[in-house]
């Protein structure tokens, strides 16, 4: 696998939209990439150095997607999409964010930290039974470990053939000791040994998140926009 510092911004866009969402033949936006699937938003642009990257739903008109297509520039002109939008379906969700990746693979983490499969998912029981249920279709999970309980968990939100998007959930009591920095360095090891490109993004409101990002040193390749509208 190419050192992702190698891979270009726009290259990495293109890899988390289609980890984010599944496509049709035409690039247009089917769904959200989660096995119970989901409502793939109206409009998602990446943006990157290389520019704004649009995609959009399926069910939206050619003549609006030609329309927004005019539209898409920077600075993103939000009050404007939204309008064009809102002429198909109402808007339910703006969503704005960075989106990063790993500056190294990472190959040490805290004794704590252990990968987890079928033969220790019991460790999840406590404070993340859902994800015991969900565990194949997860992986790679790696949870930080306390009294055989795991209190931080890493795991894959949505799998491609060529990227992984993390998951990070600590519980809050166990905040604030950098658990979930520890964890997600052996997430992003165990995706990079299967061959996919490890992907972080999170919201601008989501200062935790980000402050993990920090900690990790990730590089932010670009941001995230989408416009959700009602199904």
């Amino acid at each position: 696998m190419c050192p992702i510092s190698n891979i270009a911004p726009s290259e990495l866009m293109e890899i988390q939209a289609q980890t984010l969402y599944t496509m049709n033949t035409q690039q247009r936006l089917t769904g959200i990439n989660e096995p119970e699937g989901g409502h793939a938003p109206a409009l998602f642009i990446g943006v990157s150095s290389a520019g704004p990257l649009p995609y959009y739903h399926e069910q939206l008109p050619l003549e609006l997607v030609h329309q927004m297509g005019h539209d898409v520039k920077l600075p993103i002109d939000i009050p404007k999409l939204m309008r064009r939008v809102e002429t198909f379906k109402p808007v339910k969700e703006i969503w704005m964010g960075p989106a990063y990746t790993f500056r190294e693979k990472y190959d040490e983490w805290n004794l704590n930290v252990q990968f987890i499969d079928y033969n220790n998912h019991f460790l999840l029981s406590e404070h993340f039974p859902e994800l015991m249920d969900n565990l194949g279709v997860k992986m790679p999970v790696a949870a930080y470990v306390i009294a055989d309980s795991a209190v931080a968990v890493c795991c894959s939100a949505r799998v491609s053939q060529r990227g992984a998007e993390a998951s990070l959930y600590t519980v809050p009591a166990y905040r604030g000791y950098g658990y979930a920095v520890e964890t997600v360095k052996c997430w992003q090891y165990h995706v990079q040994e299967s061959g996919r490109i490890p992907l972080y993004s999170t919201s601008w409101d989501n200062l935790p998140s980000q402050q993990v990002a920090r900690k990790l040193e990730l590089i932010q390749f670009g941001m995230d926009f989408s416009i959700t509208t009602t199904s």
